[in-house]
């Protein structure tokens, strides 16, 4: 009997080695400025029904939609990088690792940082080890000559997204200082006051460069449009945010909920 012996082209090979994760796709969204989605970034995972900062938490955000899981990593007495919310002395019981979170999300889902940019060599030291490099996010609100110090040559590579406290004194001089040495893709913006003006000039400066992430899970983060608010008007909360300052990036603690109205938007 005849064998079939089909010969593929040599480019759809290379495609095929190169095929895209759904991790890799977040990131090209997030890189695009004339992307208009919104990425929804899950607080700590979605941890209602499981404890949060877990390997479970990230599994449960990726079943939920999510584009984005923020943990928060603290580094244990004896140098181990653990998910853990407060300050700790020793890994406490049942504390996943960074490592095994990095390799649960691998290609899966990008991973906000949080409370370890201090940590930056260590943590792209296993981001390296487990692949996952390129879909890490840190945050800070550390200046951003102190950002791009501690960034060195990976300035270019590893995603970084400034903390502005917008309303703050200071925030637009901060904000073109991050533009000049940094460019960021991403900004985290925290203001209690929705009718603060830095907010409209602020938007003006960046907007078509970079996204702009608000937290949405207390009031005082996002001018009072907050979960709580979206879950009985979803327009006046996280629509509010969209429309009115151009928030492309949302932290939610209501993640399936947060994906179910953009989907419907």
């Amino acid at each position: 009997m005849k064998r079939l012996v089909i010969i593929m082209p040599a480019f759809l090979l290379v495609v095929g080695a190169y095929a895209q994760t759904r991790a890799d796709s977040i990131r090209v969204r997030l890189l695009n400025p004339s992307d208009n989605s919104v990425l929804v970034a899950s607080h700590r995972g979605v941890w209602k029904d499981v404890p949060e900062n877990s390997v479970a938490a990230v599994e449960a955000a990726i079943c939920a939609g999510a584009d984005i899981v923020e943990i928060d990593v603290r580094r244990t007495i004896g140098g181990e990088l653990i998910l853990h919310h407060g300050p700790i002395l020793f890994r406490p019981a049942g504390a996943a690792t960074l490592e095994e979170v990095l390799l649960a999300a691998k290609g899966r889902i990008m991973v906000n940082i949080d409370k370890a940019f201090v940590h930056f060599p260590e943590i792209v030291e296993i981001a390296q080890r487990t692949g996952t490099l390129e879909q890490i996010i840190f945050k800070s609100s550390m200046s951003a000559g102190e950002a791009a110090a501690l960034m060195g040559d990976y300035a270019g590579t590893v995603l970084f997204m400034p903390i502005i406290h917008i309303g703050r004194s200071g925030a637009l001089a901060s904000i073109a200082e991050y533009e000049k040495l940094l460019a960021p893709h991403i900004y985290e913006w925290v203001f209690s006051n929705d009718a603060e003006p830095v907010l409209t000039v602020a938007g003006a400066l960046l907007s078509g460069k970079s996204r702009i992430w608000v937290n949405t899970m207390w009031a005082s983060l996002c001018g009072g449009h907050d979960d709580h608010l979206s879950l009985s008007d979803p327009d006046a909360g996280y629509g509010w945010l969209i429309g009115e300052i151009g928030a492309s990036a949302l932290q939610t603690d209501e993640t399936a909920y947060l994906v179910d109205y953009l989907k419907k938007r």
